[in-house]
């Protein structure tokens, strides 16, 4: 079985090989940099979801802007 999955992945990391300097790694690097943003964003948010926001700041939250308000 072990060989069989061997075989298996040195097929596929043959196929792929023409294809891992134009798409492979610089599709790596911009999943790595999405990862990155995401991992920023949730420690600078303070894991603040909306809910909390609005509990926090309703009047931020809740304002709305009439016709009439120019």
């Amino acid at each position: 079985m072990k060989e069989k999955l061997s075989a298996f992945w040195a097929k596929i990391c043959k196929a792929l090989r023409p294809y891992k300097k134009n798409v492979i790694i610089p599709l790596l690097k911009i999943i790595g940099i999405i990862i990155l943003c995401a991992v920023l964003v949730r420690v600078m948010n303070g894991h603040e979801t909306l809910a909390e926001y609005a509990a926090k700041n309703p009047e931020t939250a809740y304002h709305t802007v009439s016709s009439n308000e120019p």
